[in-house]
């Protein structure tokens, strides 16, 4: 394990001295986490009054769930969508059949990759948090549970991770070697429509919240919510079912993910290599 994680490390200190020499980079990504958390926030002011009657399990602020849903919904997203964009773009590099050669293949690839973006991006994610707490005044609970936020935070990102390796391995299976893949993008379209990240699911038709229910995303951003905005806990029985029904979504999606990727590579060794155009 531990020749494993300095390998996977040495692909993260890459991406640390790639960003030395593109500091823009950073610059532009925080500005664009702004405009996008912005354009929401003022949105939210907008109809604010028209939908805090509808979240009263939130206290009624529209601002405060917006906010909150579009910060950690964009950060898993990201996640979601890391494992095929490392394929991607090792393999438009002429790099994948490399890394597959070395001695933890094209799993310490993905995996430094990974701690990039969870740094990169949890860093980008906690100030824009903080602006949001400290210049928009976000109406946040002073008393935050830090482990119960921390766990739904984590499992959100290792479910998002889980689902993105099933999407990365149709990088081989499908041969879909650039632009997005069918698994990730049908999931981010449900999540955006049906999981609640930019108004609560009970306006959506009855016979479509069904749908809500299948998605891990629900469980993730309510608990979330009711964690920062209303001080929850563990102790609180909605926050505890959530947790369990997200820690069955996390050991589901990572074993899942971990199989079609393995199969996926080894179809591909088993073919033409897996740096090779199809």
């Amino acid at each position: 394990m531990i020749p494993f994680l300095k390998s996977s490390a040495s692909f993260l200190r890459l991406e640390v001295k790639a960003l030395k020499y593109y500091p823009s980079n950073f610059v532009l990504a925080i500005l664009q986490s702004f405009v996008e958390t912005g354009i929401w926030f003022f949105v939210a002011l907008f109809l604010n009054e028209y939908a805090g009657p509808s979240l009263n399990e939130y206290g009624g602020d529209f601002v405060a769930y917006m906010v909150i849903g579009v910060i950690f919904f964009s950060n898993a997203n990201k996640i979601m969508n890391s494992p095929f964009q490392s394929l991607s773009t090792a393999f438009w590099d002429k790099r994948l059949e490399v890394y597959n050669s070395s001695s933890f293949g094209i799993w310490a690839f993905i995996t430094g990759r990974l701690m990039w973006s969870f740094i990169f991006n949890m860093v980008i994610q906690m100030s824009v948090l903080a602006v949001g707490i400290f210049v928009m005044k976000l109406n946040i609970s002073a008393n935050i549970k830090i482990l119960p936020a921390f766990a739904f935070y984590f499992l959100f990102l290792l479910i998002s991770f889980g689902i993105g390796l099933i999407g990365a391995s149709m990088f081989f299976t499908l041969e879909v070697k650039q632009g997005r893949e069918p698994v990730t993008w049908f999931m981010n379209v449900l999540a955006r429509i049906f999981s609640g990240v930019y108004y609560p699911i009970a306006v959506l038709p009855a016979a479509l919240l069904f749908v809500s229910k299948l998605l891990p995303h629900t469980y993730a951003l309510q608990g979330i919510r009711l964690i920062m905005i209303n001080g929850y806990g563990f102790s609180n029985g909605t926050v505890m079912q959530n947790f369990i029904i997200l820690l069955f979504f996390c050991i589901t999606t990572v074993i899942i993910g971990i199989i079609s990727l393995n199969k996926a590579l080894h179809k591909a060794q088993r073919n033409n290599g897996v740096g090779m155009v199809v």
